[in-house]
């Protein structure tokens, strides 16, 4: 299925980004024994707005399309599905919104992280990521009241599969805490 390489070659992209990331010292400092130390972990992105907007744009502009196709959805599915969709993404945003204040936090506090904040920002970090599974979980029981229960699946799995991408770009640009 055509979606299944989109968003395998687009993953398997952002994993080599990644691993260049991991190269270029971010990450962790300690070297294995008997090798020499990695690179310092590199600066918080001076640049971290315009980065974590083209993280979250760079998939939205196609989730539609992409949704749309894999879900295959005919006139009256459509009209009862996209509604609610749109509900569910304003929602989305809303968390993404919040993460990104987070992301800023500790861009903010990168390289001063004292112990009570590392805390603050890790326990917000947990709690927007149940508060996004909560909102799926929500959501699948207002699909299913529009939608049979396979392309239900559909949607959750591309769902999650563009969340993850979103995920992996953020991860591979923000450097790991010191």
């Amino acid at each position: 299925m055509r979606i299944t390489w989109a968003i395998g070659l687009s993953v398997g992209m952002i994993m080599v980004v990644g691993v260049q990331a991991r190269r270029g010292g971010i990450g962790d400092s300690q070297a294995p024994a008997g090798q020499a130390p990695a690179a310092q972990a590199a600066p918080a992105p001076a640049n971290i707005d315009e980065y974590v907007k083209l993280a979250r744009t760079g998939i939205q502009q196609d989730k539609s399309q992409i949704v749309g196709a894999a879900l295959e959805l005919d006139a009256t599915q459509a009209a009862a599905f996209w509604p609610v969709y749109k509900k569910y993404e304003a929602e989305l945003a809303a968390i993404g919104d919040e993460r990104y204040a987070g992301i800023k936090d500790y861009a903010a506090h990168y390289g001063t992280l004292t112990p009570e904040k590392a805390t603050e920002l890790t326990d917000k970090a947990i709690s927007l990521e149940e508060k996004r599974l909560a909102l799926i979980k929500r959501y699948v029981g207002e699909f299913r009241a529009v939608l049979p229960p396979v392309k239900v699946g559909r949607w959750y799995q591309v769902e999650m599969a563009l969340n993850k991408i979103v995920d992996l770009r953020l991860a591979a640009e923000v450097p790991l805490a010191k």
